[in-house]
């Protein structure tokens, strides 16, 4: 009855399973025939036709390795009301399937199988999804797992926050920053771990990601930890509101403490004194400029500049070590007496600055500076030394001398100078009067280390020629500094700079490269071989290696030392004489002659001649000059002529300048001589072309400078007298100030330009401004302004200039009315 009722319901089973792509079939284990349902036959992958229906044809149809475990577990069903069972088959097309049965055995009475009844499903797509979701579990554990291990080792910080700055989520790198746990963070609001103006720009970067959800904000702020330090923290922030998985504001804080810490070091390195820790002129350049744009109307402060009198000698006789000292010594007096709220700088080597603010009153700023100065009154113990040493100041105010930042400096650094050429340990205000020529030495101080790199310094050339026959014998090296602003500059302006600062050494080396790389193109140019001197400080002699420096130059180019003449004065011997001596020996073994220059002009010129062998002496320019004229210095000329002659050293006449002067050196059988009248100091280039003709012929001077005279555009009212006024720098290139005063001496004027000499050298430049202040009868001054068009050198530190007037109309018949009352009141 049993086996009835399941055929029954076995054909309403198929129906259903057909529908549910669930195969069916029944099997007669007595008569071991079966029936399959045709979604069965479609599963298997076969037709009716290719089944025999036997039970050992459906065990055929399973794949290989599976069959026994089927074939155990059917025949094994001997008590199981129902059983499932997983195999593989094998279609006649050669694909693989995968099969769940689910079996239902059918007993007699006597316990013994007699039906089986089943239900095949393929499984096979639901496998491959299970194994493949397998898969992609395992990849987004792995992934999750990963990220976990990123946020925990990271060093950002990863938050998340409400619109209403509700914590939700922050990762454990905020312990690292300020010690909190994350657990102690979430739930708070995040605006309660700022303050000020760093809470209102998170608020505003806040409002900004929700305003504009698809832009991003990024800030910086400070965070306190625990302990109340600083961490400096950059973030980014975005809205991931509308993100399921998020629905909150992502902030990624990054900790850049150490960063802004290196950036402080690197910054404090770049702005401050390594040996002192002062800031430096970097710094005092940064703090002017900040104080010249916040001072309001009623506020006023002091530049001071201080040097130490004396310094390099410090350092020359006792060393530098000692030096460093003096000079830590000085900054620890210096803030002692100022206190931490003044501004010291330390500007230079033996120089520093220091800012004093609103004290009001001039006195007060006077009171200020003896202050300062009476720091040196009392002895510095160095070492085992005691050091009486003193100070030059020099102050510029501000606003009253001038408002912008780099023009008090330079006002506060001419001070200085003016004050150490007045007889140092004295402090000097600035003035309008200061001198031009102060003023630009000033400048060439400050640009002089910085020349080199520039490419600023030049070569020029002057002859020497033998006087009987004018042939060129040797040229003396010349150094000139090619200046932006002031133009050709002469070594007289520089040289003694450069010897304060020590700078006197590389500028020496310079040169002589200089000379040898012109002199090895000479020579490759087969050009006649001269000799050529060049000029040496007695700083130079200080210099380590000095005559292995020399020799070791001149082998760059493989050049013979032979060519070369040391030029020296006799204060090479005053410092270091038994060094001297040693060293100039040296230099001569090898071939290198020097030359004493200036001889005459000193004490003891007579008593080096007998300390070595002196190759050529120079008889100084100034007896040259009054030769004939004054009785001294013609029988100083005759008598050194005679001496060179007696001792057969060679002898060079500086400073010929016209023809008598030559002709009595002809006479007394002068050696050789150089001049104006034979060559001005000349270029390379132009020295070049004269070195090809191997003679210098002399030329009238004089016919040379009245033909530049009268090169003039305008006509001029010739005076009958020479007429003194005052002139001032007014604007240099750039720059607008008023510097001065120089008393010049104008020689002709008209309406359009003047002619005046000075002992100043100026640039010709049209944007350099000239103000002259030309005094009347009245006690009153006529003021011109105008720019040097030309310029020519009348003598050794004398200068002729012509310049041309800028004016409006109206200022040229005030100024022509001007010149009629003045040749009214001359020529009276």
């Amino acid at each position: 009855m049993l086996h009835e009722d399941m055929k029954k319901n076995y054909k309403e089973l198929v129906e259903a399973h057909d529908f549910a792509h669930i195969g069916s079939w029944e099997m007669d284990v007595l008569k071991n025939i079966s029936r399959w349902s045709e979604e069965a036959y479609r599963i298997y992958g076969i037709s009716s036709k290719q089944y025999d229906g036997t039970y050992e044809g459906f065990i055929n149809m399973i794949h290989p390795e599976d069959r026994a475990m089927v074939d155990n577990k059917i025949t094994g069903a001997v008590s199981e009301l129902t059983f499932d069972i997983e195999y593989r088959i094998i279609r006649p097309d050669g694909t693989i399937r995968n099969i769940r049965q689910l079996i239902i055995p059918i007993y007699n009475q006597e316990g013994k199988l007699i039906y089986l009844y089943g239900n095949i499903q393929d499984i096979t797509g639901m496998l491959e999804f299970q194994t493949f979701l397998g898969k992609t579990e395992e990849t987004i554990d792995r992934i999750q797992k990963r990220f976990q291990v990123l946020v925990q080792q990271s060093s950002d910080v990863f938050e998340i926050i409400s619109p209403d700055y509700s914590i939700l989520y922050i990762s454990p790198a905020i312990e690292k920053i300020t010690g909190a746990t994350p657990e102690q963070r979430i739930g708070k609001n995040a605006l309660e771990f700022l303050e000020g103006e760093q809470k209102q720009s998170f608020i505003r970067k806040v409002e900004h990601v929700l305003d504009f959800p698809e832009e991003r904000s990024e800030g910086d702020l400070i965070l306190k930890n625990l302990d109340g330090e600083d961490h400096y923290l950059t973030y980014t922030m975005s809205n991931q509101l509308s993100e399921q998985s998020i629905q909150g504001i992502v902030i990624n804080w990054r900790d850049i403490t150490d960063r802004i810490d290196n950036q402080k070091e690197i910054e404090f390195i770049a702005t401050h004194d390594e040996l002192t820790k002062l800031p430096n002129r970097v710094y005092l350049k940064r703090k002017m400029t900040q104080l010249c744009e916040e001072c309001g109307p009623d506020q006023d402060f002091a530049l001071i500049m201080l040097d130490i009198d004396g310094f390099r000698y410090v350092n020359d006789a006792l060393g530098y070590q000692l030096g460093d000292q003096l000079i830590l010594q000085v900054a620890e007096r210096l803030k002692e007496i100022l206190g931490e709220e003044r501004f010291i700088c330390r500007y230079s080597g033996d120089q520093f600055a220091i800012i004093v603010q609103n004290l009001h009153k001039s006195w007060e700023y006077e009171q200020i500076v003896k202050k300062i100065a009476s720091l040196f009154t009392e002895a510095y113990k160095v070492d085992l030394y005691e050091l009486d040493m003193t100070v030059s100041l020099g102050i510029s105010m501000y606003p009253n001398d001038e408002k912008d930042p780099d023009l008090l400096i330079n006002y506060a650094n001419i001070s200085l100078l003016r004050s150490k050429h007045e007889g140092k340990n004295r402090y000097k205000f600035y003035s309008s009067d200061i001198g031009i020529q102060i003023y630009k030495q000033v400048v060439l101080r400050n640009d002089l280390l910085k020349a080199i790199e520039r490419n600023q310094f030049r070569v020029y050339y002057q002859a020497q020629v033998r006087l009987e026959s004018n042939d060129i014998l040797a040229a003396e090296a010349l150094i000139r500094w090619e200046h932006p602003e002031w133009g050709m500059v002469s070594p007289n302006e520089f040289i003694s700079l450069a010897e304060e600062s020590g700078f006197i050494i590389n500028l020496g080396n310079w040169m002589l490269r200089e000379v040898c790389r012109n002199y090895r193109k000479w020579m490759e140019g087969g050009m006649a071989p001269i000799k050529v001197s060049v000029n040496y400080s007695s700083i130079q002699f200080f210099e380590r290696n000095f005559v292995e420096n020399i020799l070791n130059i001149i082998a760059e180019y493989g050049l013979n030392p032979h060519f070369l003449i040391m030029e020296i004065t006799e204060s090479v011997f005053m410092k270091n004489p038994e060094k001297a001596i040693l060293d100039i020996k040296r230099l001569q073994s090898v071939g290198i002659q020097v030359a004493l220059d200036d001889f005459g002009t000193g004490f003891s010129s007579l008593s080096y001649l007998n300390s070595f062998n002196i190759d050529i002496l120079k008889i100084d320019r100034s007896f040259i000059k009054n030769v004939m004229l004054d009785e001294a210095s013609t029988i100083i000329t005759r008598s050194v002529i005679d001496l060179a002659q007696e001792l057969r050293i060679k002898l060079v006449a500086e400073g010929i300048e016209n023809w008598d002067q030559l002709a009595y050196l002809r006479d007394l059988n002068c050696y050789s001589g150089q001049g104006f009248l034979y060559n001005k100091p000349m270029p390379l280039g132009d020295f070049e072309q004269l070195l090809v003709c191997e003679k210098c012929l002399p030329t009238e001077l004089l016919r040379e400078k009245e033909e530049n005279r009268d090169k003039r555009k305008y006509l001029r009212i010739k005076l009958p007298t020479i007429l003194e006024a005052d002139m001032s720098i007014v604007e240099i290139p750039g720059q607008k100030f008023k510097v001065g005063k120089i008393r010049v001496e104008i020689k002709n004027i008209g309406s359009e330009g003047l002619c005046f000499t000075a002992g100043v050298r100026l640039p010709v430049n049209r944007e350099l401004t000239l103000q002259f202040a030309i005094p009347m009868k009245d006690g009153t001054n006529v003021s011109i302004t105008g720019f040097p068009i030309w310029v020519q050198e009348l003598e050794e530190n004398c200068y002729e200039y012509g310049v041309e007037f800028e004016h409006r109309p109206t200022e040229k018949v005030d100024l022509t009315m001007a010149l009629y009352t003045l040749c009214k009141e001359m020529y009276s």
